[in-house]
């Protein structure tokens, strides 16, 4: 038996139904919903529903709305160790996240659903946020209560249909932290490594940097498609990062430039039959040139 996920097919159907009409009333019924534990586990049992499966054991303990949002490292660690025996395949699903977080919120461990409606910085709740957008009777009262509720399905459990691929592996929050533990903990274990913090600053760098990782996560071509590359990559970035702390590789941007510009080296070259070391000279010429540029 496989792990217990919400319905795709019927997850799918509510997505694009609720997305359909930007602050109409169905959109405004879930947002209420989402005020209420019951009321918003109900609305997901009736509406979508799961699959019969395994449902993963819960996080230890209670979390604050802050660190549901951004789960603190030590917390992403444990996210891992508590999953890791669930396979890339079923990590990379938006059904599955969607579930584990629904029994999150059924047990109390993530305190109140309206969590998922967070944006931004830490001076608005996410039910603030959502009292404000249906209060709202300005222009953009339709677009706040739309932004809403893309907010709470891309925290959730992500929205691929409107960002791609991607999204599962940055938006929702205990996606997130598996895929970036996951991450540290692959390439702390290869040797060469640049030991577990280096690792960690780079991921955790912000954001934006992370969501340009991912772009190596999902990638099906000849070059990041291989994960020694990956991890590889992401130790010589490490590295260079560590030894200067100024770098203009800290850069969401200038790391995006510097994929591309591997990329374009390495596709002359089989680097994916190198050992990780190998191609981490070959990663080190690039990002040195792109510091320099």
């Amino acid at each position: 038996m496989g792990h217990a996920e919400l319905d795709e097919t019927r997850l799918t159907k509510l997505h694009i139904d609720l997305l359909k009409t930007k602050g109409g009333t169905e959109q405004q019924e879930f947002l209420n919903a989402v005020k209420d534990c019951e009321e918003f586990v109900s609305y997901i049992e009736s509406r979508v529903g799961s699959t019969d499966g395994e449902t993963v054991s819960l996080f230890s303990a209670p979390l604050t709305e802050q660190s549901f949002k951004e789960v603190p490292q030590d917390s992403e660690r444990e996210v891992f160790d508590l999953w890791k025996d669930i396979p890339p395949r079923i990590a990379c699903r938006t059904p599955f996240w969607g579930k584990v977080t629904l029994e999150h919120i059924r047990s109390g461990i993530i305190g109140e659903p309206s969590w998922l409606a967070m944006n931004g910085g830490t001076s608005e709740t996410g039910e603030e946020r959502i009292d404000m957008a249906l209060a709202n009777d300005g222009d953009n009262r339709q677009k706040r209560i739309d932004d809403c509720v893309r907010t709470v399905f891309r925290r959730m459990s992500g929205l691929p249909s409107v960002r791609g691929r991607r999204d599962v592996f940055v938006n929702p929050s205990f996606g997130r932290a598996w895929w970036r533990e996951r991450m540290v903990t692959r390439v702390t274990n290869r040797p060469y490594s640049e030991g577990r913090d280096a690792i960690l600053e780079v991921v955790r760098m912000n954001r934006q940097y992370w969501e340009n990782l991912v772009t190596m996560i999902v990638s099906r071509g000849s070059v990041f498609g291989s994960t020694v590359v990956q991890d590889s990559f992401i130790n010589t970035l490490a590295k260079r990062i560590k030894e200067d702390k100024n770098s203009t590789l800290r850069n969401a941007s200038t790391l995006m430039k510097a994929m591309h510009r591997f990329s374009s080296v390495a596709a002359s070259r089989e680097v994916g039959v190198l050992d990780f070391d190998e191609i981490g000279h070959i990663v080190d010429a690039v990002l040195v040139q792109m510091d320099n540029s």
